[in-house]
């Protein structure tokens, strides 16, 4: 019997709705299937994201609301969940930790994490993040116990990316030492796309690498034309040919090449709308001023701020999902949470060639198209919207064969119901 810990550091474990679908719901439906392990769920968060500025008491609160809703959904299949406090780092900012936030973060959260083990009996360790498994790592040479290496991203190159390493930095070439470390000393390795597993196969020799996709649930993401039908009337959308980006931009470029690839668009179908989901109703002002800057009109443009559990239903606004990135570092990747939201939602999906995780699932599968930032052709739009219908159930087909969430647990039952 393995007593296995899911821990994750430093993220808002209690209400990160990546948190919840990517990692516990598969790990909810694997506990339906495996009536031998025991799991438990443990979120170490820094004290500055127990609440936000502004309302602290209320913020208090509401999250306290968000735990435990959680801690009762997860205890539906025996699933234990604690969140604990830690103290470093001190900014939201610093997820990404400099070598001095490191040994503090370390110094604080090693204690805790041996507490955890002791606590509940652990002998096998699901570390989500690169500072997560930090600690499990020294936990493993320490007492001998395995871990699975859940990476989800490339953490030194995204740090670069967001301004906080440069590749010259001793915080990067830091991480990039201790990343070889973790690879190499893990039971088993979690990427989140294939040419992310070649990457660890080929530069760290580990063969024990598993490519685990964002997932969808099928049964949240549906079409449901009742649905759409007075979201669209909603909405004012009922005679328009939607175009909708869901979730954050990977790149500051990103907001701008969506805004031009729109017009591009519009040139092929005077009638299309440009839909814009956004979970930050303070950045939509920037959006808007972003959009009237690059030329796309008022009357062409919906922006609106949601909660994550409304996102399955206004989904169905549109008619082809975006994910546009601009070349960057990570971009070859990963793939995104809203590429299986969209094709199981009955959305073909446009991404750019740079996607490399998703990008030949989308040419191998015929579920939308694949284009190139210059977009100076448009027969791969025309062609699309010719063989609308096929290309929709195409999609349906790459989310039941790789993005499902049945095909996800079927992968962690690789590890665990062995």
């Amino acid at each position: 019997m393995k007593n296995i810990l899911i821990l994750t550091t430093i993220e808002r474990a209690f209400y990160s709705s990546v948190i919840k679908y990517q990692l516990l719901e598969p790990f909810m439906e694997l506990a339906k299937r495996d009536k031998k392990n025991k799991y438990t769920y443990v979120g170490f968060i820094p004290i500055n994201q127990w609440t936000s500025r502004g309302g602290l008491i209320k913020n208090f609160i509401l999250y306290k609301k968000y735990r435990n809703q959680l801690k009762k959904w997860l205890a539906q299949n025996n699933i234990s969940c604690s969140f604990l406090p830690i103290l470093f780092p001190l900014r939201c900012k610093h997820f990404y930790l400099g070598i001095v936030w490191l040994i503090l973060y370390v110094i604080t959260s090693l204690p805790i994490l041996f507490y955890i083990i002791l606590r509940y009996r652990i002998n096998f360790i699901h570390s989500r993040n690169y500072p997560a498994s930090v600690i499990v790592y020294i936990v493993n040479r320490v007492l001998g116990m395995p871990y699975v290496f859940d990476m989800r991203d490339v953490y030194p190159e995204k740090a670069i990316e967001a301004g906080i390493f440069s590749k010259q930095s001793w915080s990067y070439r830091l991480w990039k030492f201790i990343e070889r470390k973790l690879i190499k000393s893990a039971s088993y390795v979690i990427t989140t796309s294939q040419p992310f597993k070649e990457y660890v196969q080929s530069n760290f020799r580990q063969s024990k690498v598993i490519f685990l996709p964002n997932c969808v649930n099928p049964l949240r993401f549906k079409p449901d034309s009742a649905t759409r039908q007075t979201m669209r009337e909603k909405y004012g959308l009922s005679d328009k040919f939607v175009l909708l980006h869901s979730g954050a931009f990977g790149t500051p470029k990103d907001l701008f090449l969506i805004l031009k690839y729109f017009l591009h668009f519009k040139t092929i179908k005077q009638n299309s709308h440009l839909v814009i989901l956004y979970g930050m109703g303070k950045d939509i002002p920037y959006i808007l001023s972003s959009a009237k800057k690059a030329g796309v009109k008022e009357e062409d443009l919906t922006v609106l701020s949601l909660p994550p559990d409304e996102v399955p239903k206004y989904i169905l606004l549109g008619d082809i999902g975006l994910h546009l990135e601009s070349m960057a570092i990570a971009t070859p990747y990963g793939i995104g949470v809203k590429d299986g939201e969209y094709l199981s939602s009955g959305l073909p999906i446009i991404v750019t060639k740079w996607q490399e995780g998703i990008a030949p699932l989308v040419k191998k599968y015929n579920a939308g198209i694949v284009i190139d930032t210059l977009m100076d052709s448009t027969k791969s739009e025309e062609d699309l919207l010719k063989n609308y219908d096929i290309v929709q159930r195409n999609g349906f087909k790459l989310v039941d064969e790789i993005l499902s969430l049945s095909q996800n647990v079927n992968k962690l039952g690789e590890i665990y119901l062995k």
